[in-house]
């Protein structure tokens, strides 16, 4: 039998309409099993429900980046947020870089501006997986909480608050970002670019849950897969990944590193 009239009902329902239905039936997440992944988020839900309750005392936040070759935007986009937060003396910064050469003495000039903690590695000009450096920099966290974040992105003020907020024992949290078109500025208006639904690069969770979980697969060699792998082991481990929209956090627009992707789901239009 023909599936045409279930894909002619489907393009007419609004898209706003069908994110509750699929999530609930046929999101990623359900490949580990209906049971197990319900029991998982609704047991996140309440402990979380219980965190925010408690309103614990803020704890500090490791913010880190695996790059190569995008020095110059972290400088313009991660530091100069991170120079605008709130709660400097509850931030460490864990850079690892792959041997850029795109600038020379990235280190210096994160340190000529931030007077914080700073954990900076070398790697020995080695190719970049995300997987990978991430690891590395996160491994030098010595904070509780860690945030991960890519070197196109601009932070919120708040970002501490907010890790704090979303991370609990049975909590993790998957920011949906503001995805900018080429040339846009960072306002959020549908001129200037998308939410980016399907991304979950950047996160936040307690340091022993990323431990936990295995960390990032090293498997991905190549850019993709690696946050959907995550968003997963999350899950299977007990974790529930919050998702919320972040208003003041903007992916700055940079040419599509996953071209096999379609331009209606890929990392940039």
């Amino acid at each position: 039998m023909s599936n045409r009239p279930w894909r002619l009902i489907k393009s007419i329902i609004p898209v706003k309409l069908k994110k509750l239905p699929y999530y609930i039936f046929k999101s990623p997440q359900r490949s580990l099993g209906y049971f197990n992944t319900y029991k998982t988020e609704i047991t996140g839900f309440v402990f979380w429900l219980f965190h925010i309750t408690l309103r614990p005392k803020l704890q500090p936040v490791t913010i880190c980046t695996g790059l190569k070759n995008r020095s110059q935007n972290y400088l313009d986009f991660v530091l100069a947020s991170i120079l605008q937060m709130d709660n400097q003396e509850l931030i460490e910064i864990s850079v690892y870089d792959c041997g850029s050469d795109d600038i020379s003495g990235l280190e210096a000039k994160i340190r000529e501006k931030w007077l914080g903690k700073l954990v900076f590695l070398h790697g020995q000009n080695e190719a970049f997986t995300r997987s990978h450096s991430f690891n590395k920099a996160i491994d030098a966290a010595s904070h509780p909480i860690i945030f991960a974040t890519d070197a196109d992105i601009s932070l919120p003020r708040d970002l501490v608050k907010l890790c704090n907020r979303y991370v609990s024992r049975k909590t993790v949290w998957f920011p949906i970002v503001f995805n900018l078109d080429e040339g846009k500025p960072a306002i959020i208006n549908k001129e200037n670019g998308e939410w980016l639904q399907v991304g979950k690069g950047m996160f936040s969770s307690y340091k022993w849950q990323f431990e936990k979980i295995g960390k990032f697969d090293l498997k991905f060699t190549s850019w993709g897969g690696e946050d959907w792998d995550i968003w997963l082991r999350f899950l299977k481990n007990g974790f529930l990944p919050l998702r919320t929209r972040c208003r003041d956090m903007f992916h700055h627009y940079h040419p599509s590193l996953k071209p096999r992707v379609p331009p209606a789901i890929g990392y940039n239009k």
